[in-house]
């Protein structure tokens, strides 16, 4: 969870929860497994594991993913290829 905080931006690296693979997605809130959240048509659920409510970028609709499953996207998150080029004055 330490990589990532509420209001950031991630890329879904797996499908699920009616999201396609490589779906931006804005993190709402961290839930624990066993802890209650509430989806955005008001029914409760319960997640079996660890991870982050998420919500489409582009469009309406929620979903829930592992951390594993989410790659930040943030300026401080830049692939190791693209800060290689930054030229070193």
């Amino acid at each position: 969870m330490s990589q990532f905080k509420p209001g950031d931006l991630a890329l879904t690296l797996k499908a699920g929860w009616g999201f396609e693979a490589m779906t931006t997605v804005t993190l709402d809130v961290f839930l624990r497994k066993g802890e209650t959240g509430q989806e955005p048509d008001g029914r409760l659920f319960t997640p079996k594991y660890d991870g982050w409510v998420v919500y489409r970028g582009d469009a309406d609709g929620a979903g829930f993913f592992r951390p594993e499953h989410l790659m930040p996207l943030r300026g401080d998150s830049q692939p190791e290829q693209q800060k290689s080029r930054e030229v070193v004055e």
